[in-house]
Formats: C-alpha cells, sequence, structure tokens
C-alpha cells in the first residue's frame, strides 16, 4: 500500500501537462499494478478503488492532453486495466466518488452597479468512456513453456560434455594400456581390458548424440516460444522518470 501511495503522490505532483506526459504514464501504471498487488494480499475493496480512480484520472488526462490516435498502447492498457478491476469489484462500491475535472476558480464578485449574473454550472467530463472490448492479455503459458525447455536446453548440453569428456577419458585410458604394454606380451591378452574400454566410450559417444539432439530441440523451441511471447506483448516501453520520496532522483523503467 505504501508503494501505490509513493506512486499516487508522484502522479500528483507533476504537471498537468503535455511534457510529463511519460512520467505521469509510468507513475499511474506503477500505482494501479501496487493497488491491484495490495488488493491480492488483503482483499479490501478500498485498493480496487484507487486502481479504478487512477485509470479514470489517467485516460481523462490523456483526453485533455493526447490527441485521440496517439498513445494506442496507453489508452487501450489503461481501460484494460479499469475493466479488469470493475469487474472484480463486482456489487461492491467505493466510499469515495471518482475524481473529478478541477474545480474553475469562482468569479470575483459584481459591482452593486452591475446586473446580478446568473450562475453558471460546468458538467464534469464523463469519468469514463466505453471503448470495445479488449482482447485479453497474452497468458503466461508460452513464456513459462519457453524458458523451460531452454533452461532444459542447458542442462541437456552439459549431459553431452559430461559424456564426451568420458568417451575422451575411456579412449586414453586404452591408448595408455597399449603403451605400457610389455615388448613380450601378445596384444591378445590385453584384448578383454581393450574391449571393456572400448565398449564404455562406444556407449558414452551414443548417450553424447541423444542429449546433443535432445538439447538442440529442446532449445530451438524454447526460443521460437519466447518469441511468439513476446510478439504477443504490448510494445515495450522505457521511460527515464523522477522519483520523489525518501530517495530523490531518478528511475529507468523497462515494461514488457
Amino acid at each position: 500500500m505504501q508503494a501505490a501511495e509513493r506512486c499516487l503522490a508522484a502522479y500528483d505532483a507533476l504537471p498537468d501537462a503535455l511534457e510529463a506526459l511519460e512520467a505521469r504514464a509510468v507513475m499511474a501504471f506503477d500505482a494501479g499494478y501496487s493497488f491491484r498487488d495490495a488488493y491480492a494480499h488483503t482483499g479490501e475493496a478500498k485498493h480496487l478503488c484507487g486502481e479504478i480512480h487512477m485509470m479514470i484520472r489517467f485516460l481523462n488526462y490523456l483526453d485533455r492532453h493526447v490527441a485521440p490516435g496517439e498513445r494506442p498502447y496507453d489508452r487501450r492498457d489503461a481501460q484494460k486495466s479499469l475493466d479488469a478491476a470493475r469487474d472484480e469489484l463486482g456489487d461492491r462500491s467505493c466510499a469515495s466518488k471518482p475524481p473529478e475535472p478541477e474545480p474553475t476558480p469562482a468569479p470575483e464578485p459584481a459591482s452593486a452597479s452591475a446586473p446580478p449574473s446568473v450562475p453558471t454550472t460546468t458538467v464534469p467530463a464523463a469519468a469514463d468512456k466505453i471503448d470495445a472490448p479488449s482482447p485479453s492479455p497474452p497468458r503466461p503459458g508460452l513464456k513459462i513453456a519457453g524458458w523451460t525447455l531452454f533452461a532444459l536446453s542447458l542442462g541437456f548440453g552439459v549431459w553431452t560434455s559430461a559424456e564426451l569428456a568420458i568417451g575422451e577419458v575411456n579412449q586414453a585410458a586404452r591408448d595408455n594400456l597399449l603403451a605400457t604394454a610389455a615388448p613380450g606380451v601378445a596384444p591378445s591378452s590385453l584384448e578383454d581390458q581393450l574391449a571393456d574400454l572400448k565398449h564404455a566410450g562406444a556407449a558414452a559417444n551414443r548417450r553424447a548424440i541423444v542429449a546433443g539432439s535432445l538439447g538442440a530441440a529442446s532449445f530451438a523451441t524454447g526460443v521460437t516460444l519466447l518469441a511468439v511471447d513476446a510478439h504477443r506483448r504490448r510494445q515495450r516501453r522505457l521511460s527515464f522518470i523522477p522519483v520523489t520520496g525518501p530517495i530523490l532522483g531518478a528511475r529507468l523503467r523497462l515494461e514488457f
């Protein structure tokens, strides 16, 4: 919850101008993710309400300062988070009302000679807008399967190296055995030992071939699944933003 409050304070401290678009986008989504994490741990509806209010404010900001055809990913992701939070909220209600645009300053009092002016009221902008349903977010199954196969390929690579090393050791043992044999000893007396070493080396080589084939297949499949998963995810966002609070400075954020 403290992370959400810090992100919300940083969002409020930014100027309401187009120049603050990148920082506002990062702070808005950071606050939304923090509210969602707080709800996952506590189950309290107020955290969902915080996420709903944050996404509404960010969408209103985009409507005021960004042309309709620009920043489509920000609009889509904010609307997606807003819809998901409302679905999770269900029949429960938020204690506070959704944020409204800043109130206009009160007009100066008219002079005594001027006729009384008719008070005007401003209609606040719609809290949210109805968009076409966005596609469901990609499931993490491809990413998990891709990394799993990639890890298996590394294991198969280690296995292949070990089997090749065993084969080299057996071959070296055969060479040493032949080199150290007495000149008068017939090669047939070493036949059993040489056969055992040759059989062990051939078996190690066969296992190395199997392990290498499995490793190559796992690596190719894992990389393919990770590439497909990356293609299905939204465009990456890279931002350099100021950090407020106990630690002052800047932060580089890369989202996938």
